[in-house]
């Protein structure tokens, strides 16, 4: 038999860590940025706040910006001392909400050319709503303040439109969390992954962040039942009991009943992150919204049906055994499926099953051709079908909505397929198109795309893109891509979603013998979000993950799988195991 063996500390940091992101923690996982520009709030003072200090009379030029650079560090946030180093005509038009810039080392300030300016090594920006933007570019890094004089004392003219705060500061402060949103045929929620400050306003930052609308670069990728011109009241107070009350005001249209269950399911599953949230009530002008069922109140769970993992059990795991179809639980045996991918002499190299349980595309004759057919016999369609023919393909992904996508390697560069059960088309998808793509995974919701792509001399880089969906539910093209995590010279062996918005990675760092496994941030989020990282040891063909919540993750082996999380060893069974997954 194969032995691995975990390391233990590791271990721990991966099950801590990947409780947090299961939502099974105090601490939620991913929401919005929300920004004060008033004073401190409430009376009450904690050993973690930080007074901002006030300009000084008599400061030099490059104290002014020094000093109003350290204000916007004050913690609770708040924006009314560092507007005091501001002309009164540039506090009046400073909008510090636009973005904020989390740099990680700056230069001392200096004056040059008639400017003060700062220069940073590296920085990162947020968008209004608090997504990740990603890196700033090397262009961008001078930040260059002109200054006049003001009542006798200099003052800053032209300040940047954002907070701009150190990200050793916004790592003991921000969290990631998610804020939820529909498809655009509102068939399953799409979490859209934001920061939020620590502290007891959590319910209330998450919904004025889902009011705000979908982060700039969802715009098109998801939509909002929420109607436009609506505003918490003062807050979101949560009672003893748990149920948040969610006063919303402003000019609002009528809401039909079938938008009202639609609301409902975005607070839902975006304040169910909350731990002390299990159930809400929600008015508009004073007026309570209709609850499914005459209900008094909304629980957190009720909206199960739309969540981001999509259909099916999610659960059950998926293997090539000698080259046939084989399924079980966490607690049952890998049996081969009554499906003709099931028979012996099936010969599948790689394969994937919907995430309605229902079919496989599978890859055989050497990883040269995509069939597809029922996990189960089926009497109406006892063969399979031949999809793809004579390329080279990597393993096929699904999403909910049972659309394939399978990924050509071709030495002139990556094709991506697009198989919707009617047509079969390919897709262009810039930054894995044309490149040395070598793996694809797109997630449940259908609305990301994330692909291991080969840079020569550097190693692999994981590449992220959106999908955008037409009104009829059909791919219609995807966006920009980014980078999910940079090259860092070893191979990446296998990559599966280990939460709607979570990617893990497999990667080879002594190959046969040590293995690294992290799970990193689907949006590129590097500032804010923890890398969980764990080692195994033993020759690793690849990782099952799920983005079903609570589901195993394991390590997989020829004679065995390992839960990551528990460390408990299952027997493959007497054929072995090439490959093991769940469905999606």
């Amino acid at each position: 038999m194969t032995r691995n063996r975990l390391l233990p500390t590791l271990v721990t940091v991966l099950l801590a860590a990947l409780t947090v992101l299961s939502g099974c923690t105090s601490l939620p996982t991913s929401g919005p940025v929300v920004q004060s520009s008033g004073t401190d709030r409430g009376d009450t003072r904690r050993a973690s706040d930080i007074d901002a200090r006030p300009p000084v009379d008599g400061a030099s030029r490059t104290e002014v910006v020094a000093g109003f650079l350290d204000a916007m560090t004050a913690w609770p946030v708040q924006t009314s001392v560092a507007k005091q180093y501001l002309t009164k005509e540039a506090a009046a038009g400073w909008n510090p909400e636009q973005e904020t810039v989390i740099y990680s080392d700056s230069l001392p300030v200096r004056e040059s050319g008639g400017f003060v300016s700062v220069s940073l090594t590296a920085a990162d920006r947020l968008d209004a709503v608090g997504a990740w933007r990603g890196a700033m570019g090397a262009d961008e890094l001078d930040l260059d303040f002109k200054l006049t004089v003001q009542d006798g004392e200099y003052r800053i003219t032209d300040p940047p439109d954002a907070l701009v705060v150190p990200a050793s500061w916004f790592r003991q402060r921000y969290h990631q969390v998610s804020l939820y949103y529909f498809d655009p045929v509102a068939k399953i929620l799409v979490p859209e992954p934001v920061f939020v400050p620590e502290g007891d306003q959590l319910a209330t930052s998450l919904v004025s962040g889902l009011l705000a609308g979908p982060p700039p670069l969802a715009q098109g990728v998801v939509r909002s039942f929420l109607p436009a011109g609506l505003s918490v009241g003062l807050s979101v107070p949560v009672s003893d009991a748990g149920v948040a009350d969610i006063s919303l005001v402003g000019e609002a249209q009528s809401v039909t009943s079938e938008q009202a269950e639609l609301m409902l399911a975005q607070l839902a599953w975006t304040l169910r992150q909350d731990p002390s949230v299990t159930a809400l009530r929600v008015s508009v002008d004073g007026t309570p919204l209709p609850l499914p069922g005459g209900v008094a109140q909304y629980s957190v769970d009720a909206a199960a049906a739309y969540g981001p993992a999509g259909p099916g059990g999610g659960k059950t795991l998926y293997g090539i055994s000698q080259g046939r179809l084989v399924s079980g639980g966490k607690d049952t045996d890998l049996d081969p499926v009554t499906g003709v991918f099931g028979d012996e002499g099936a010969g599948l190299t790689a394969v994937a099953v919907s995430p309605d349980n229902e079919e496989a595309a599978g890859i055989d004759t050497g990883g040269h051709r995509v069939r597809l057919a029922h996990v189960q016999q089926s009497t109406s369609e006892p063969a399979a079908q031949v999809l793809l023919d004579g390329g080279t393909y990597a393993r096929p992904t699904w999403d909910h909505a049972g659309r394939l996508w399978v990924l050509e390697r071709r030495a002139s560069g990556a094709v991506v397929w697009l198989y919707d059960g009617a047509e079969l088309r390919t897709v262009r998808v810039p930054g894995v198109t044309g490149t040395r793509a070598r793996s694809l995974v797109v997630s449940r919701d259908g609305t990301r795309l994330v692909a291991v792509v080969r840079v020569p001399g550097q190693g692999d880089q994981v590449v992220g893109a959106r999908v955008f969906l037409n009104g009829r539910g059909q791919v219609a093209r995807t966006g920009r891509p980014f980078v999910v995590r940079a090259p860092e010279g070893s191979a990446i062996i296998d990559l599966a979603w280990a939460s709607p918005v979570r990617v893990a990675l497999l990667t080879a760092t002594v190959p046969g013998n040590l293995y690294e496994v992290d799970v990193v941030a689907a949006d590129g989020a590097t500032v804010g979000v923890d890398v969980l990282s764990t080692i195994v040891t033993g020759e690793v063909l690849g990782l099952a993950a799920s983005p079903v919540e609570d589901a195993a993750m394991y390590a997989v082996y020829a004679e065995q799988y390992v839960d990551l999380i528990r460390q408990v060893d299952r027997e493959a069974g007497p054929g072995g195991l090439s490959q093991l997954d769940y469905a999606g």
